[in-house]
């Protein structure tokens, strides 16, 4: 099994042209990150971010770098412990 640390995204479905751009420079600044889409809730669309944890968390810098790209009205539920897949 492997373990990580995982962040939900919410944004306005409005956004979601936007917030799909920035998930393309997640994923280039954070290569080993899987991004996935959360089914939407009321007015909102979500994302699935997964970090690997791997020795050490993947994850550092992430959320203040999100914080200074991302947008007034954008949520970041996160980091949260996991363990998905079998070894």
């Amino acid at each position: 099994m492997k373990e990580e640390y995982n962040y939900t995204l919410t944004v306005p479905i409005t956004d979601i042209g936007e917030a799909q751009e920035l998930l393309q420079l997640v994923e280039a600044k954070y290569p080993q990150v899987r991004i996935s889409r959360k089914p939407d809730r009321r007015d909102a669309a979500r994302f699935y971010l997964c970090f690997p944890f791997a020795g050490s968390r993947t994850d550092h810098g992430f959320t203040e770098w999100l914080g200074e790209e991302g947008k007034e009205g954008w949520d970041l539920f996160g980091p949260n412990y996991g363990v998905w897949g079998l070894s």
